[in-house]
């Protein structure tokens, strides 16, 4: 899986998509990182993402990063999850009407086609993920 990733990230033209100025590290490094089986490395990934794609605003790498973070978040440990869900909880807050520009309209589209994922996840034996999924769908459902 990890190697399929890579090659998938290579494929990538993240220089065209903003990230965060208070962002220090390249979202495809950010995103193997997220994807250890190493609970704290993985972790700090989760802060990295937040500060890449969150910090501020919802930047427009966070397109690009939104079909690995899904990917991700199907192998994750729980605490791992609970941090993805939080960069989709900030997701949702992006505009989405016709005043919204094409990337974020895009990516409001990918949460939602996402909802039997986060549906299945609203039922997981962790709490703190049940929460947030549920939070989350109370959020793209409107």
């Amino acid at each position: 899986m990890a190697d399929a990733m890579w090659m998938k990230l290579r494929q990538v033209p993240w220089q065209k998509y903003p990230v965060s100025p208070s962002s220090k590290k390249q979202v495809p490094r950010i995103l193997e990182a997220l994807a250890s089986r190493k609970s704290p490395r993985a972790m700090k990934a989760g802060h990295d993402m937040w500060m890449a794609l969150c910090s501020g605003q919802v930047w427009p790498a966070a397109e690009p990063a939104f079909p690995f973070l899904i990917e991700i978040l199907g192998i994750a440990q729980p605490d791992v999850q609970c941090e993805i869900l939080d960069l989709f909880l900030q997701f949702s807050t992006i505009p989405s009407g016709d005043d919204a520009e094409q990337w974020q309209q895009r990516l409001h589209m990918l949460l939602h086609k996402e909802h039997r994922f986060i549906t299945k996840l609203s039922h997981s034996e962790d709490v703190y993920v049940t929460d947030k999924a549920q939070l989350l769908l109370s959020k793209i459902s409107i």
